[in-house]
């Protein structure tokens, strides 16, 4: 599974990577595709029976307009996008995801996740160096679209494996913050970014705040 996944984020890549490029030169570098995949790290504080495995694979996708520094190669950037975060838990699962303040209970299960999908407003800086070569550092307000859960295994203890999901988790933060970095070479970046707010309402489930790491591709 983890195979096929990295396989087809491969193919996005390389498809992000011509579309973003044929932007750039029809719009002589105004305007910016780009597409990050990455892995989230929890840094937030340990929560009962929430534990998450070490890769937690999420991807994005912005389209920004540069506006140029003065008569310098660099440019300030605001933008829109969308960003999913997968949080992958370990031996446990959201049983009540309808309820004010949010538990997990311990379970052996195969397969239990949260998804969260945000609607992203960038804003960034880009500095061009030896042409090739660009570093940027922006921050970012995400607006959360969609949330939901999904687990596989056997929850109940019966030796079953049940698969249930809920289209909806409550108590979560209708807004969150976020600051990113990256360094370029030519259409390819290494990506890092850090949500400043937690995921959650205040004593309203677990601190969420991710830190991410990956690569992503944009023309340079």
């Amino acid at each position: 599974m983890k195979k096929h996944f990295f396989l087809f984020a491969l193919l996005l890549l390389i498809s992000f990577g011509a579309k973003a490029q044929l932007i750039k030169d029809r719009t002589n570098g105004k305007i910016t595709m780009g597409f990050d995949l990455y892995t989230d790290i929890n840094t937030g504080s340990k929560y009962e029976n929430f534990n998450l495995r070490a890769i937690n694979q999420g991807f994005a996708t912005y389209l920004t307009y540069n506006f140029q520094m003065a008569e310098s190669k660099h440019t300030v950037s605001l933008g829109v996008g969308v960003s999913f975060h997968n949080y992958y838990m370990k031996d446990a699962w959201l049983s009540e995801p309808y309820n004010t303040v949010i538990t997990f209970e311990e379970a052996s299960v195969k397969k239990s996740k949260l998804m969260l999908g945000y609607f992203d407003i960038p804003l960034e800086l880009n500095f061009r160096i030896a042409d090739k070569f660009k570093i940027s550092f922006g921050a970012k307000v995400g607006i959360l679209m969609n949330s939901r859960s999904k687990v596989y295994g056997d929850v109940f203890g019966d030796g079953h494996n049940w698969e249930i999901k809920y289209g909806s988790v409550n108590s979560l933060e209708s807004i969150v913050y976020s600051a990113f970095a990256r360094v370029g070479y030519r259409c390819v970046n290494l990506f890092v970014g850090y949500q400043i707010k937690n995921s959650f309402k205040q004593d309203k489930g677990p601190e969420i705040l991710p830190f991410s790491i990956g690569i992503g591709i944009r023309a340079y």
